[in-house]
């Protein structure tokens, strides 16, 4: 893969999803590796995956972005990938999260008495996202670029490789499962 090229002797986190229609190799980028390939590592916003399909028995491979989806077991965050549109560009989107905290009181009980505060059971968890609009109407050239890199939603026959961009921050790729939809079937890998 070509990623792994551009981090020289650095091994990136990887991992291989596979059935009898398709065979998936992917690996997270490093900051230094977007770096070197779109001059940013767009302040760590996003953990970024890149995908080399190869179909197989024959049959074309449908790729659409909602058939990935990227998780993280440590936060229980989740996401699909993001469209070159709504990361650079004219209305491109940026999607804060932030972390959750607790919200109730005590939540505990003496003999089917029970007792809490904010509401029955335990503290519950509220998670807060922050979304903005970028409206510009200056011509974007990382949109071009981002155009070209990630993996486009259409049919492959031959072997295509691909980013995929996940608005997930400050993940560590050894707590991130990728789960990919195809029609034989959902896919899971995890990134060693």
């Amino acid at each position: 893969m070509a990623s792994v090229l551009w981090a020289g002797e650095k091994r990136l986190p990887e991992g291989n999803l596979a059935n009898g229609g398709v065979a998936v190799s992917v690996s997270v980028l490093d900051s230094e590796t977007l770096k070197n390939i779109f001059g940013s590592d767009f302040g760590g916003m996003f953990t970024v995956v890149e995908a080399t399909l190869m179909p197989r028995g024959g049959k074309p491979v449908e790729v659409h972005m909602d058939d990935f989806l990227l998780r993280s077991e440590q936060s229980g965050s989740h996401s699909g990938p993001l469209l070159p549109g709504q990361i650079a560009g004219q209305g491109s989107l940026v999607v804060k999260r932030t972390e959750a905290k607790p919200k109730g009181g005590f939540g505990g009980g003496f003999g089917g008495i029970m007792m809490g505060g904010g509401g029955m059971g335990g503290p519950t968890a509220v998670d807060k996202v922050k979304v903005d609009s970028q409206d510009n109407d200056s011509k974007d050239p990382l949109l071009d670029v981002l155009k070209r890199k990630i993996l486009a939603e259409k049919s492959y026959s031959e072997p295509a490789t691909g980013l995929l961009f996940f608005p997930l921050d400050k993940e560590k790729p050894k707590n991130l499962v990728l789960i990919y939809t195809t029609p034989e079937g959902k896919l899971r890998t995890k990134f060693k």
